[in-house]
């Protein structure tokens, strides 16, 4: 047993012991004079330091180039606002700028217009002016020369000035600053005009029915712009085709009284009937004599006086008899009577189906309150629109009848 034992111990343990021998010895060959912390060798640890180092300096020299750029990027973006806000105020500005321009030119126009209208007429009454003077001048020039033979050229001198005063017609101006030649005309005569725009247009210059008549496209189109008017119904009512001949009807009675004047003037008058004759204004006695009137009991004044009303009822039951045969003259009367003070003024006295506001108010008004619909209302309104769509002037009276008609309801106006 011992000299196993002695074995084991002999070709064992000696090897690993002589094994463990040359390792030390060849570590310290190969380490000898190196110092080693950690798991990195001294020269190691100190070229990764150096690598760091170099490395951080990159990265700070990286970051002052991106603040650099930053603070560029920021003075741009604050250049970039200013310009833009600079160029919206300027646009603004300009904007502003040609609406003023616009409105300012447009003014200057109407005011140029208007100039030039007072130019001329203050010209034909400095034209008429001198004529006035210049004939005492050639009778005070005729009365010392009684012996001188230069009397043929004073006569020359006298037949112009009478042609020029023939020649020369009044300026027919288009606005005044007033009612510059005499009472101005009823303007509310032309169809389409009511009070409110004979007071618009006085108070543009515009007072006569010549001027309107002498109103070419341009000035209708102006007028249709300073005035609270629809577009194109100036064109549409005819206004200058109805103040041309309202113009002219003018015109002549003005010049039979100015002939009637100027005959009375040269002719002697010749005497009335003798006081207390039958055709003479007093009676013996010298008082006024009285005309005679209607006789008791006789309806000719009466007649008269409703003549108006019939001849008006005449129209509406004519008209309304184009869409119903049938119709009853009492239910027109009694439609007459519903609309009442609305048939007064021409332009109420119509239905515009143009006009949406136009045709919500008729159906909420006498569809809905008096005819007592409550779904369907312009519905109804459209259909009698399309029914009367033949007649540029709807009457207010045929309207409501045809709407009353449609919706069954023409009982409540006793039909």
């Amino acid at each position: 047993m011992s000299n196993i034992i002695a074995f084991v111990l002999c070709f064992l343990l000696l090897p690993l012991l002589l094994a463990g021998l040359l390792g030390l010895l060849l570590g310290w060959l190969f380490f000898r004079g190196k110092k080693q912390v950690g798991d990195l060798s001294v020269e190691g640890e100190g070229a990764l330091r150096a690598e760091a180092n170099s490395l951080r300096a990159r990265v700070q020299e990286l970051e002052g180039h991106v603040s650099t750029r930053d603070g560029e990027v920021s003075d741009l973006k604050s250049k970039l606002a200013a310009a833009a806000a600079g160029a919206g105020a300027a646009g603004l500005a300009a904007t502003a700028a040609s609406k003023s321009d616009d409105d300012d030119s447009y003014a200057l126009e109407w005011r140029n217009r208007y100039l030039a209208a007072r130019v001329k007429y203050l010209e034909g009454r400095l034209s008429d002016a001198p004529k006035a003077k210049k004939k005492p001048a050639a009778k005070k020039k005729a009365a010392p020369k009684k012996a001188a033979p230069k009397k043929k050229p004073a006569a020359k001198k006298k037949a112009p000035a009478k042609t020029r005063a023939k020649a020369t017609p009044k300026p027919k101006v288009l606005y005044t600053d007033g009612p510059t030649d005499g009472k101005p005309d009823d303007l509310k005569l032309i169809k389409g005009i009511g009070p409110k725009f004979e007071k618009d247009l006085n108070g543009k210059g515009i007072y006569y029915f010549r001027q309107i008549a002498n109103w070419k496209a341009a000035d209708v189109k102006m007028v249709e712009g300073v005035i609270d008017s629809i577009p194109g119904r100036i064109k549409r009512d005819e206004w200058v085709r109805q103040a041309k001949g309202l113009a002219k009807s003018s015109a002549k009675p003005a010049a039979k009284k100015s002939a009637s004047k100027a005959s009375a003037s040269k002719t002697r008058k010749k005497p009335g009937p003798k006081p207390g004759s039958k055709r003479g204004a007093l009676t013996a006695a010298g008082k006024p004599r009285k005309k005679p009137g209607p006789k008791p009991g006789s309806t000719r004044g009466t007649a008269a006086k409703k003549s108006d009303a019939e001849k008006a009822m005449d129209k509406y039951y004519a008209n309304v008899q184009k869409y119903d045969r049938s119709a009853k003259r009492g239910t027109v009367e009694s439609i007459v009577k519903y609309c009442g003070v609305a048939l007064r003024s021409r332009d109420s006295s119509l239905v515009a189906c143009s006009d949406e506001t136009e045709k919500k108010t008729v159906a909420k008004g006498f569809v809905t309150k008096k005819l007592g619909l409550n779904t369907g209302q312009e519905a109804l309104v459209e259909d009698v629109c399309a029914q009367m769509k033949g007649e540029r002037f709807k009457n207010r009276v045929t309207f409501y009848y045809l709407a009353a008609k449609k919706a069954g309801k023409l009982s409540m106006f006793g039909g």
